[in-house]
């Protein structure tokens, strides 16, 4: 049994194409990833039409692609990119109409949610702030003893931060510190208690992005997923300080992420200097995989 999800984002639009196994376990047998940037087509909270006619042709060149595979069916849902515009229905029906796909938006807090259950297919975390930097929204999850306490979505992601801030590619001394400050003063919007706790997880294209980069500039094997917060701290700084080794490793090792990476860590960065006072674990699982767990296969598995 072969399941195809679509996760239709802000910045990013990836399918991921799953295998069952009889015992209930999956697989990932392949990732297509496309760079649509959606949240560049939005303008006062309306997606265009350009920007429905790009999500359009990366779902059709999917439909491609499963059909080499001989399969017809893929489930694709929507996050801030969707949830976050006044015209919501409107480019719902559209695509409806130019695919013959349906797309499920999800809530803020619903993506939260089916980050933890995704995260935790591969990694069994207790207690401690969860989070996904994405595009145009972050989500935070308060997990303890292994069940969701709190869970929030901020109207703030990698993707729209640097259209907000920066004007080139590789952000100057002042747009970093807007950077910075924009980030500082949204997550001190957050409901979520301001206390640090002793774990965070990651999930999510920001946070593997961070930790790809810390491996490569430690000369970690790509297996270790696991950053102290010293470490972050350590890897923001390089990046931030904006010397030329920086961007050897961005280019290196995220070059898809060359304009976002810098808001992300940022981001990471100060949302752990909040909640987090030891270690960071970066599953390789995340909002994709829940989909797959808890809404497609909650009957089966």
């Amino acid at each position: 049994m072969k399941y195809a999800v679509v996760d239709l984002g802000s910045n990013t639009i990836r399918l991921s194409l799953y295998h069952i196994h009889q015992d209930k376990t999956f697989e990932l047998l392949f990732s297509q990833k496309k760079m649509a940037g959606l949240v560049n087509y939005i303008d006062k909270k309306i997606l265009s039409d350009e920007g429905v006619q790009q999500a359009c042709s990366v779902l059709k060149e999917f439909q491609w692609l499963l059909r080499q595979f001989g399969m017809e069916t893929m489930h694709v849902f929507a996050t801030a990119s969707l949830r976050n515009i006044a015209n919501t229905q409107q480019v719902i029906q559209a695509i409806l109409e130019q695919t013959g796909i349906h797309v499920d938006v999800i809530s803020g807090d619903d993506e939260a949610e089916l980050g933890y259950y995704g995260a935790r297919a591969n990694y069994p975390f207790q207690s401690g702030l969860m989070f996904d930097i994405g595009g145009g929204s972050t989500e935070l999850t308060l997990v303890k003893d292994g069940k969701i306490q709190m869970e929030e979505s901020l109207e703030m992601g990698s993707l729209n931060l640097f259209n907000r801030c920066v004007s080139k590619l590789w952000p100057d001394k002042e747009e970093l510190q807007q950077l910075n400050k924009v980030a500082v003063e949204t997550l001190k919007t957050s409901k979520l208690p301001q206390k640090q706790l002793e774990y965070a997880c990651g999930i999510g294209g920001t946070a593997r992005a961070v930790l790809k980069i810390a491996n490569a500039y430690w000369k970690r094997s790509q297996d270790c997923r696991v950053l102290t917060v010293e470490q972050l701290e350590e890897i923001a700084k390089l990046l931030t300080d904006r010397k030329k080794n920086a961007r050897k490793l961005v280019l290196r090792n995220c070059p898809d992420r060359v304009h976002t990476i810098l808001p992300g860590v940022i981001v990471m960065y100060n949302l752990c200097k909040i909640w987090c006072k030891k270690e960071i674990y970066i599953s390789k699982y995340g909002v994709r995989e829940g989909y797959l767990c808890h809404k497609l296969l909650k009957d089966e598995i």
